[in-house]
């Protein structure tokens, strides 16, 4: 009897990644795609010969993931970060200050104050005990060290990453390793001088074409096309496994299998299996998605009196500017743009600033974080090209409660063998951790 096919629902990263390691594997897949392309979030364009990442602008470059991309054909699209990538800024008072998450530079920065540098340089001598259960980001840096630490280091970080609210983001989930210091060792300094890789500055690169090249190469290398405007919309218990209902372009149709594998968002996820359990599938409902914005600007270098030199930087949310924070692309990625001009990525919305998405007109919001831009860096001209990507539903949140989340899924699939819920919600939100997890589940299938 032929083996059948394990069905993927979603072609993001994680689905087309997972089918890419099925198929190396000689395990027979078929990838059903809700939406008309594939990729997910991860989008690259290609405007006035600048080119544009309207998701993730650049990947951590791990070893097994230089490995990957050498195994995808990828190693001559490499493009790796420049020297100045390495620095990064905050804004304090309209004032850009270079920042480091290594306490002892911290200490020795400019964007806090002597109560909080004398916090932290104690820390390791103060005890503090954890409450029972979850805690946020903000309760536990404000009890480890003080609120303002809290506001114009941890806020600004993590919002570069989740574009989240650390009263609500889980420090288990967000930064594990703090509160694992704090259990082992007592004190977070203690813990960064014991693990001193822990904190450092991550190597990163992109790719030639934008980082869809990669989302693209996976695509085109799966000997089963994925099939587009197919939207699965039930999965029931069968004999030998499961049936998976969809509409494909208008059509109603089933398919049956051992093994499913949802890599689409919690929302989505949680609509088709909640005949099989409600209460999971409630919790998958509740997974924030907020609503950003990515504002690409390029301009003629002549016209910016100080230029950013380094990554980027982030805003605090007690700056109450419009955005989020800015990439630098063209500082670590020269060739994004052309010669003589610059190019930014600005990210607005998120889980505190979702409300200027729906405040203002699209058009009105750029025009203020413009004008914050050209204060902030001395701009004297228009920009060269702008370009507006809107993600209605981006980065998932990992709040408070999302502890109990996990053990539910991991309660589902054990109930359900052979459905195996994935995403950046459950496997983290970089691409080379999506990766590896596809590498982990193809495993465990080829093994049953």
């Amino acid at each position: 009897m032929p083996q059948q096919p394990v069905i993927i629902v979603g072609a993001g990263i994680s689905g087309l990644s997972i089918a890419y390691e099925l198929q190396q594997r000689n395990i027979p897949y078929v990838v059903l795609e809700a939406g008309n392309h594939g990729g997910g979030t991860v989008k690259s364009l290609h405007v006035n010969g600048f080119e544009l990442d309207a998701g993730p602008n650049s990947i951590a470059a791990s070893p097994e993931m230089m490995e990957y991309l050498q195994q995808l054909g990828l190693g001559n699209d490499i493009l790796i970060a420049s020297a100045a990538g390495k620095n990064r800024f905050l804004v304090r008072n309209r004032q850009l200050h270079a920042v480091s998450p290594h306490p002892f530079k911290i200490i020795g920065s400019k964007f806090i104050g002597g109560a909080s540098k004398w916090k932290l340089f104690t820390e390791r001598f103060r005890k503090s005990t954890p409450p029972a259960g979850e805690e946020t980001v903000t309760a536990f840096v404000t009890r480890r060290f003080s609120s303002e630490i809290a506001a114009y280091v941890f806020e600004p970080i993590l919002s570069g990453i989740y574009a989240g609210d650390p009263d609500r983001l889980s420090i288990a989930e967000v930064l594990p390793m703090l509160p694992r210091w704090e259990r082992e060792y007592g004190s977070i300094t203690k813990g960064v001088m014991k693990e001193k890789g822990a904190m450092g500055g991550r190597k990163i690169i992109s790719l030639k074409g934008g980082n869809a090249t990669l989302t693209n190469t996976l695509q085109q290398k799966l000997h089963t096309p994925v099939r587009f405007n197919a939207a699965v919309n039930a999965v029931q218990s069968a004999t030998d496994g499961y049936t998976v209902s969809y509409i494909e372009n208008g059509i109603a149709g089933q398919l049956h299998a051992s093994q499913v594998i949802f890599t689409s968002p919690a929302y989505s996820t949680g609509v088709v299996i909640s005949k099989l359990d409600a209460a999971v599938a409630k919790l998958l409902q509740q997974v924030e998605y907020p609503e950003m914005g990515v504002l690409h600007v390029g301009y003629d270098a002549s016209a910016i009196a100080n230029p950013v030199n380094g990554f980027g930087f982030l805003v605090p949310h007690a700056e109450q500017l419009h955005f989020l924070g800015v990439i630098n692309n063209t500082a670590i990625f020269p060739t994004k743009a052309p010669e003589g001009k610059v190019l930014f990525t600005i990210f607005t919305g998120g889980a505190r600033q979702q409300h200027y998405l729906q405040q203002y007109d699209h058009a009105v919001l750029q025009q203020k974080i413009l004008k914050e831009l050209g204060e902030l860096l001395g701009i004297s001209a228009a920009p060269v090209m702008q370009h507006f990507e809107v993600w209605p539903k981006a980065i998932p949140q990992l709040n408070v409660g999302h502890e109990k989340l996990r053990a539910a899924v991991t309660g589902f699939e054990k109930t359900h063998p052979g459905i195996h819920i994935a995403g950046n919600y459950l496997h983290g939100v970089a691409v080379p951790a999506l990766i590896k997890y596809a590498s982990e589940l193809a495993d465990t299938i080829a093994k049953n």
